[in-house]
């Protein structure tokens, strides 16, 4: 073969479509960021000609039906019982993946599944991707035996995890710095998740929930109700706004392990009649209430990026975030305001944003668009296929 026909073939075999294992602990009905993150990258690989193939929990309540979808059975974690713990079975479905032919793994946890990623990607001398989704020592209070656990332990985990990887995704700076400080030293990469505006559907009326919150401003929060998101300062901040401006009201989609706190919460603040509980909805619903409110709101400190935030500026939604590493990544120029950890800070934000006038609200939606726009899911799937391409490319010219 000259050395023409080689370079050809080379570069052939450089535009042939991927074979990619994305192996997680948490998939859908479950509703998460890294859910979220995951099944939009897979989309949007798929559509760039690639084949996706998911490893990940079964759910008692049904399954993603998916030729390139496997599930291996799970149970119910026992402290959080909407996250799942699951088990080399069934057993064919185990012995059968070391013929699947990945050309990269990609990681989403380290918990079983994502170790057995890990073990497929060594096993055939493929490269191995890691995302690091979630600071887990921020999550340690859903266990009860939590002091036996200690923040060492699960930085301990994330470094070892890391440092056998090929290549580390840190959706932000800020997360990067973090998993240097752990004491990481795999390479980074930093690449933030993505959204697909057409997953959250197209026009769509005002939600009920949000027409009965009406006529006074109407600010939005989208997420997880856990106690790591910061959520009692969020109404507290909410509570003194409503005593500036009585007819401001909260709407929160979502579910959680600490709803029930959160209910409490709102009636001790003496706010019962001005925070709607919407529950969970899904995505497809979610773009009306992005594109109904007034004003996003985001409290959260332990967030390794907050794709929600990106969400409600894709749609054109002003933010009012407490000011951090994260927040300050994401939410940039006019498409939001950002404040310190402050409960009359917040609220200040949040009416100065929520009452603005015709003309800076326009000024605002357009910024916040243009802030969401390199977080869309066709230009982070273009580079995530090019970083598994540059991989590996250095991995074979290492001969490894």
């Amino acid at each position: 073969m000259s050395t023409q026909e080689a370079r050809a073939q080379d570069a052939l075999a450089h535009d042939a479509p991927l074979t990619i294992g994305m192996f997680t602990d948490t998939y859908v009905p479950e509703v998460n960021g890294v859910v979220t993150s995951l099944v939009s990258t897979a989309r949007a690989l798929r559509r760039r000609g690639h084949r996706v193939i998911i490893v990940g929990p079964a759910h008692p309540e049904g399954d993603e039906e998916h030729p390139d979808v496997f599930h291996l059975r799970s149970t119910a974690f026992p402290f959080y019982p909407s996250l799942r713990m699951a088990f080399p079975l069934p057993a064919k479905l185990v012995t059968a993946l070391p013929s699947v032919p990945f050309d990269v793994v990609h990681a989403h946890t380290f918990f079983f599944i994502g170790c057995l990623g890990a073990y497929q990607a060594r096993r055939r001398g493929v490269p191995l991707f890691f995302t690091y989704h979630t600071r887990f020592e921020d999550y340690l209070h859903y266990l009860p035996v939590h002091r036996q656990i200690s923040r060492p332990q699960t930085v301990w985990l994330s470094r070892e995890f890391c440092n056998r990887c090929d290549r580390v995704i840190a959706p932000t700076r800020d997360t990067a710095e973090l998993l240097r400080s752990y004491g990481v030293t795999a390479p980074f990469a930093v690449l933030p998740g993505g959204i697909d505006r057409e997953q959250f559907g197209g026009t769509q009326p005002e939600p009920a929930v949000i027409a009965r919150a009406r006529p006074g401003p109407v600010a939005l929060f989208v997420g997880r109700l856990g106690q790591e998101k910061n959520l009692d300062f969020l109404l507290e901040g909410f509570a003194r706004a409503v005593r500036a401006v009585p007819g401001a009201r909260l709407v929160i989609v979502g579910d959680g392990p600490y709803r029930a706190q959160l209910t409490e919460r709102v009636a001790a603040l003496g706010c019962e009649g001005c925070v709607f509980f919407a529950g969970r909805v899904e995505q497809h619903k979610l773009g009306a209430f992005y594109g109904n409110a007034d004003v996003f709101v985001f409290s959260s400190l332990t967030e390794t990026q907050g794709l929600v935030l990106v969400e409600a500026m894709a749609h054109g939604l002003p933010v009012v975030a407490v000011d951090c590493a994260v927040t300050r990544e994401i939410v940039t120029g006019e498409a939001g305001v950002l404040v310190s950890a402050d409960p009359d800070a917040f609220a200040a934000a949040l009416l100065r944003v929520g009452t603005e006038g015709a003309g800076q609200r326009e000024r605002r939606r357009l910024a916040a668009r243009e802030a969401a726009e390199p977080f869309s899911i066709e230009a982070v799937a273009r580079s995530l296929e090019a970083l598994y391409r540059q991989v590996r490319h250095e991995l074979a010219a290492a001969g490894i």
